[in-house]
């Protein structure tokens, strides 16, 4: 990987004046299908939403979690925001916050609101805020965007109920009328929908937790679609594994609005100590063919074949990426799922249970980049079903050690560059020159990158990403005090002024 300064003092200095100086083209393109997936008008396109829903707040302890949001504001003027809480003693007040330009505010909303558990929604009319919100506890965490739209269906691919977890789903009625839902639940050999999953009603406004483990017992993986039979609702699931198992950590996973018959992880890995699991739900009624695909970094010509899944319908299958010999245990990695025009949904899971090993001093240099250097966490993505052309990976601890990670996947079959800017106020026109970077990409690989610590150690740091051609990005964020990671994918900008485009099938007659 070839990183090198991109902007020079002076031209930062111009950016700060008002230009918009981060991407080759002031005008990214804009979000870009990675085919046709069937996903709701406002999830596919349109200008970025001026409504958050972040609605998970509890993950079964008897002490609740610390729920935080983390609103950080890419663009160039202060963002207000409206904060409402809701759930049960959810105070009728609401806070008003503002987003210094190019910074980050995080509200710990019992702070803010004096009682806990709650969920909250966050108004705001600016098109550079993002917000994302955290659940801690003193042995696990995880963070993830909050929704921006609410559904009559949500995909939930990939659940776990083994002994020591506890799998909760958060379902959330912002609106002024009854909802009502039925949890559909997929196993490897059967789909069903429990009575005590059945005509699930949330009055209006109000949030409803349901013990999904407790009705779906001892399973390694299942999935559920949540349909609505009246109103819209959001929904999130959480899953803490308290390490009676050798699962440890906290799981949070909002659920997907759609089905999508092209999904893209930007980054993976696997390695000694780690589980990494690719699920795919087929929600068709025929049988259907998927294939995988793991590119390693930097080695697309060397990429191994694609393992193919057979699914029949209405059941998930699974791939166990760490136990594939043709999947390079060392170094990052991209994963493609596809299948011939049929939609589906799809998850990655990653689990670590020891600590990587020591480096090999007769590996070649340059060594591929090292895993975590963690001896336990849980993670879940759910992939992006599309690409974008610009990004905001939301406020991460820059002196983090492990450092967060940001892939960023280039899904077409032409190089592509890219420029990565630091959304930190306290960085004067020397020291955001030093941050940013700017990368070029081959045709269908990928790229791992950092903040320089020298630059925003101690700070929390967002990242906006942009790119000449649309790609996709994740992120990978880590808790060394509660041994812990959260991967999952960062926020697309969207343009309103250009929707979905095709993007070619990689698949031979897709």
């Amino acid at each position: 990987m070839r990183i090198v300064r991109f902007l020079g003092v002076a031209l930062v200095v111009a950016a700060i004046a008002g230009l918009i100086v981060w991407v080759p083209d002031p005008t990214p393109p804009g979000e870009v299908a990675l085919d046709r997936p069937v996903l709701p008008a406002a999830f596919e396109s349109g200008a970025p939403s001026a409504t958050w829903y972040c609605a998970a707040s509890t993950v079964g302890t008897p002490e609740p979690p610390t729920h935080e949001v983390v609103l950080t504001n890419a663009g160039d003027q202060t963002a207000g925001a409206r904060l409402t809480p809701f759930g049960e003693g959810a105070p009728t007040t609401t806070d008003e916050v503002e987003v210094p330009a190019s910074g980050s505010v995080t509200v710990d909303l019992r702070e803010a609101f004096g009682v806990a558990p709650i969920s909250a929604v966050v108004e705001s009319a600016a098109p550079g805020l993002v917000v994302e919100h955290r659940l801690s506890d003193p042995a696990a965490a995880d963070q993830v965007p909050c929704a921006t739209v609410t559904s009559d269906t949500w995909w939930f691919p990939a659940l776990n109920s083994v002994k020591g977890t506890t799998t909760l789903l958060t379902l959330f009625n912002p609106f002024p009328s009854d909802a009502g839902v039925d949890v559909e639940v997929i196993l490897d050999a059967s789909a069903r929908t429990p009575a005590e999953l059945s005509g699930i009603v949330i009055p209006p406004r109000t949030v409803k937790v349901v013990d999904v483990g407790a009705v779906v017992q001892r399973r390694e993986v299942f999935a559920v679609v949540v349909r609505s039979r009246s109103g819209r609702v959001v929904a999130e699931a959480t899953q803490l594994f308290d390490g009676s198992t050798p699962q440890r950590g906290l799981r949070m996973n909002v659920g997907v609005a759609g089905t999508s018959p092209r999904w893209v992880f930007a980054g993976g890995f696997t390695g000694a100590g780690v589980t990494e699991t690719v699920v795919v739900v087929n929600p068709s009624s025929e049988r259907l063919s998927v294939e995988i695909r793991v590119t390693p970094f930097g080695n697309t010509a060397t990429a191994p074949e694609p393992i193919v899944l057979e699914i029949p319908a209405l059941r998930y299958g699974l791939v166990d990426l760490s136990a594939e010999s043709r999947v390079p245990p060392v170094g990052y990695h991209s994963v493609t799922v596809e299948t011939d025009d049929v939609p589906v949904s799809a998850a990655l899971l990653t689990t670590i249970t020891a600590p990587p090993a020591p480096p090999d001093p007769a590996a070649p240099a340059p060594a591929p980049a090292q895993r975590p250097a963690l001896s336990s966490g849980v993670a879940l993505s759910t992939g992006s079903p599309s690409a974008a052309g610009a990004w905001i990976v939301p406020a991460l601890d820059a002196g983090a050690d492990p450092a967060p990670v940001v892939f960023v996947h280039n899904p077409f079959p032409t190089p592509t560059a890219v420029t990565v800017v630091p959304v930190d106020e306290g960085l004067d026109a020397e020291a955001l020159a030093e941050a940013t970077t700017e990368v070029e990409i081959a045709p269908h690989d990928s790229v791992a990158l950092t903040v320089p610590p020298s630059v925003t150690a101690g700070r929390s740091v967002g990242l906006r990403i942009s790119a000449m051609s649309p790609v996709v990005v994740e992120r990978l964020v880590t808790y060394p005090d509660v041994d812990e990671l959260a991967k999952g994918s960062a926020v697309p900008l969207r343009s309103p002024r250009s929707g979905p485009l095709p993007l070619p099938p990689l698949r031979p007659g897709g």
